[in-house]
């Protein structure tokens, strides 16, 4: 074996160690850690009481309002001393930080969202110990003179000072999230050692509408000291070798190499295809860079219709429309170091589980590390992703201008070769902020310049992000921000909606959803308690599990959330005791028929070409950063609420859509009985149910469907109607049955099915209930159900709504709070349950 000299050296600093600014005492942080942040070094040594557990967040504040230091001890290695440059490279710094090599003040920085870069190859001690000392500045203090000196903007949630400093805002404070401003190395901090060094590889794939991908591999080298060989393999998505380049770099620059093929292998999004991913492996001397890259086209469709005021708002990934159907993404941890892979791989399975295929990365927490963006290629998800500005109003002086533009610029190169990416957004909520505060926004200025405005952000979100997306990912859409478009952020006829006047705004039942939709509803939700055993694991004492109590209101940062909360359950749900366990059922079960109103009505407006009405729907959201009563459909310990399930059954790919008519007689159809307004007008009401299919396979499928009507209270079945032989259109929504008339004199639940030609099995159900759900009653209900392996099969006498199961220990069920019909088993999997686990069962009003 021939020995060389290496060209590339690379250490990254661990085993940090900590102390509060101007102390003597220097105090290891967790073991073996290579990122931190400074409350999880206290949380480690017990030098702070666990801000998720009861009340103890308030007692953790002192720790945002005192500046920290950070100190590392490392050797240079005696091949790094022979390379030509030595950097330290700080991917990640939160956020106002000083940092000093051998007491030599090296660096300052002042955003946390960008990677810095210093060399240190003249200030490197190459014999003995080098002293990595990082001083950090308070950032709610340095906030605060921001605001003194800049003057004090808008914003919702957290302080106003927030918008001043580029910082994960929800640090600060949001309705669903605690007040830790915390501060450390919170991504790694190395130094690399080299002669020549791969700076950047973007694989530029651009593919025509004919299928056919040209691939540019564009390397950006650095050569400090000779000339050097590029060497690039590309292998299929199998794994077999499709090409090789080698070619000589004398300087630094972008290498070129080319190739174009005529058969590839496509990326698909979840449940329309595969999900090819490509290699590409980029070695120069001793440095390998991999990428593993999708191939495929992305296009926003903003079309105007005839039938329809506005225009849609999609997306076609290799020329197929997608319906978006997925959830809104907060960070995961108030505290992001202390993140394992694991954990971003099964919140992210959750979705898949769920039968979502988007995730929206809100804009006021992180750019999501590599390991989000790698799965979300894996598993077939498209990605959303805000710029981080979320309900405010920024800034936009000179140096601030710059320093995102820095962070921006970052951010798109490290992204760019995503193939989940479809979509950069400026900003969250920032044009509401404009409109509720009456700020300069004039939609006819296009100057690009609004400096001078008390807008000053919209040159970021108007001029200098679109600019950048345009040179380093041209192929991505790029929109100004979420909600946008047509007159006004709640124009339902052009762009994305946030829509919530369900909870927030004019708190519309959620029934009526169907006239609340958009053309792309981007946020909407219902909050709901969490299980139980999130509540056990952050309340200590027993006599405080109980709805009212000051720890679980303290774990809901929801601003008025009594009054909203008890308004949507008490106006639909039957509470039938206040003990903690009721009130829990009983949030989540709204929720979950909230949130399936809310996901059935929109998709039917997915309706064929020219007629995509509607093209997607976020839910906010898909998880917690703490253990808390939020809108997430999946709790902090990645519990799911029932509506995760709701969610998924309104999401899979062939489904059943059902909705209830109410045609009331006025004065002009017919003599009502009084002419007063509600609650006293007894005007005669009829009701008529609509069925129609949902399917997003691109290709049509043939069922058969069967309808019958309970009568709720007896659980007599009333009518049958005849089978129906249907076919459910391809990538589109179905009318089947329109304005069925029902009795309108005694409760009935329709039940719809989809059911296969060939075997008989049910492919997609659904049941429409009558409205609210407080008036029914539900005697004489048994159901029956049995624990296998696996598995728990269940089965009911009468109608039943909302069956739970409950299982003591934590076991992913693929199915729960579904209703039950009489002659139908149901089987839900469960991979790790055990016929030994403590299983019981709950369902609404029950006996």
């Amino acid at each position: 074996m021939t020995y060389h000299d290496p060209s590339l050296v690379e250490l990254t600093l661990k085993d940090w160690q900590y102390r509060e600014h101007k102390t003597q005492e220097w105090k290891h942080s967790r073991k073996g850690a290579i990122v931190t942040e400074i409350h999880a070094d206290l949380l480690e040594n017990k030098e702070i009481p666990d801000p998720f557990i009861n009340a103890n967040e308030r007692d953790v504040q002192w720790v945002g309002e005192k500046d920290w230091e950070y100190y590392n001890e490392f050797l240079v290695s005696d091949n790094a001393k022979e390379l030509a440059v030595s950097e330290l490279v700080f991917e990640g710094l939160d956020t106002f930080a000083t940092v000093y090599l051998n007491e030599e003040q090296i660096l300052t920085t002042d955003n946390m969202f960008r990677e810095y870069r210093v060399n240190v190859k003249e200030k490197l001690n190459y014999v003995g110990i080098n002293k990595l000392r990082i001083f950090f500045k308070s950032a709610l203090r340095t906030a605060r003179e921001l605001e003194q000196k800049h003057g004090k903007f808008y914003c919702f949630n957290g302080e106003t000072s927030r918008v001043q400093v580029r910082k994960a805002q929800y640090h600060f404070g949001w309705d669903w999230g605690p007040v830790l401003i915390t501060c450390g190395p919170y991504k790694p901090v190395k130094l690399i050692s080299y002669n020549s060094f791969i700076n950047d590889v973007y694989v530029k794939v651009d593919v025509g509408t004919n299928s056919k991908a040209s691939i540019d591999i564009q390397t950006d080298v650095v050569v400090a000291k000779s000339a050097s060989s590029l060497e690039i393999e590309v292998k299929s998505p199998d794994g077999q070798l499709i090409t090789t380049f080698n070619t000589a770099v004398e300087k630094s620059g972008v290498v070129f190499n080319k190739l174009q093929l005529d058969e590839p292998e496509l990326w698909f999004p979840l449940g329309h295809g595969n999900q090819s991913l490509y290699e590409f492996k980029v070695i120069l001397e001793d440095q390998i860079v991999k990428k593993k890259v999708g191939l495929r086209r992305i296009e926003l469709v903003q079309e105007t219709f005839e039938e329809q005021k506005g225009s849609s708002f999609y997306f076609k990934v290799n020329n197929i429309p997608i319906y978006s159907a997925g959830s809104n993404w907060i960070p995961a941890h108030s505290l992001q170091s202390l993140l394992l892979e694991s954990d971003y791989k099964q919140l992210l399975q959750l979705l898949v589980d769920g039968h979502q295929n988007m995730v929206r990365i809100w804009g006021g927490g992180y750019y999501e590390n590599d390991i989000f963006y790698d799965e979300c290629d894996r598993l077939g998800l498209l990605v959303w992703q805000d710029f981080m500005f979320a309900c405010g109003q920024y800034p936009g002086y000179p140096e601030y201008i710059e320093t995102v533009s820095e962070e921006v610029q970052h951010q798109l190169k490290r992204l760019r070769n995503h193939c989940s990416m479809v979509i950069y957004s400026g900003n969250n909520e920032d044009y509401q902020v404009a409109e509720q505060f009456n700020l300069d926004w004039d939609p006819e200025d296009k100057s690009g310049d609004y400096s001078a405005t008390s807008f000053p952000a919209r040159t970021l979100y108007e001029n200098t992000f679109p600019a950048l997306v345009s040179k380093y990912c041209p192929e991505i859409p790029y929109h100004p921000g979420s909600p946008w478009g047509g007159e006004g952020t709640s124009d339902p006829t052009v762009g994305d909606l946030h829509q919530w006047n369900v909870w927030h705004g004019s708190q519309e039942k959620y029934q009526d959803w169907y006239r609340l939709g958009g053309r792309f509803i981007s946020e909407f939700g219902m909050e709901a308690l969490p299980n139980r055993k999130t509540f056990e694991a952050c309340i200590t004492d027993p006599d405080e599990l109980y709805p009212q109590s000051e720890m679980i209101d303290h774990h809901n940062k929801a601003d008025g959330f009594e009054r909203r909360l008890a308004l949507y359950v008490i106006e639909n749900i039957k509470v039938k005791g206040f003990d903690l366990d009721s009130w829990i059922y009983a949030t989540q079960l709204m929720q979950a028929e909230c949130l399936g109103y809310a996901y059935r009505c929109w998709r039917r407006e997915w309706k064929g070409d020219g007629k995509r009405y509607t093209g997607g729907a976020i839910v906010w959201q898909i998880n917690d950063c703490w253990p808390v009563t939020s809108w997430s459909i999946v709790d902090f310990f990645k519990r799911p609420k029932l509506a995760y399930y709701s969610v998924k059954r309104e999401s899979r790919p062939v489904g059943l859509g059902m909705y209830r008519n109410e045609k009331k007689h006025t004065h002009e159809q017919a003599k009502p009985v009084s002419t007063a307004g509600p609650p006293h007008d007894y005007s005669r009401v009829d009701y008529s149910v609509d069925l129609w299919g949902v399917n997003s396979n691109t290709s049509d499928q043939p069922a058969i469907l069967k309808v019958d009507v309970y009568e709720v209270t007896t659980g007599d079945r009333l009518h049958t109607l005849p089978d129906k032989d249907v076919v459910l259109k391809a990538n589109s929504s179905t009318e089947f049955i329109t304005g069925y008339a029902i009795d309108n004199d005694k409760p009935v639940v329709v039940y719809g099915r989809f059911v296969s030609k060939e075997d008989g099995s049910i492919i997609a159900s659904a049941a429409d209930w009558p409205q609210p759900l407080k008036y029914l009653k539900f005697p004489g209900r048994e159901v029956k159900f049995e624990v296998k392996n696996g598995s728990v099969k269940l089965s009911s006498n009468k109608p039943v709504k909302g069956v739970e199961i409950i299982v003591e220990r934590d076991v992913f069920l693929q199915d729960n709070g579904f209703d039950l019909f009489p002659g139908d088993e149901k089987t839900v999997i469960a991979e790790d349950l055990k016929t030994t686990d403590r299983v019981s069962i709950r369902y609404y009003e029950q006996q």
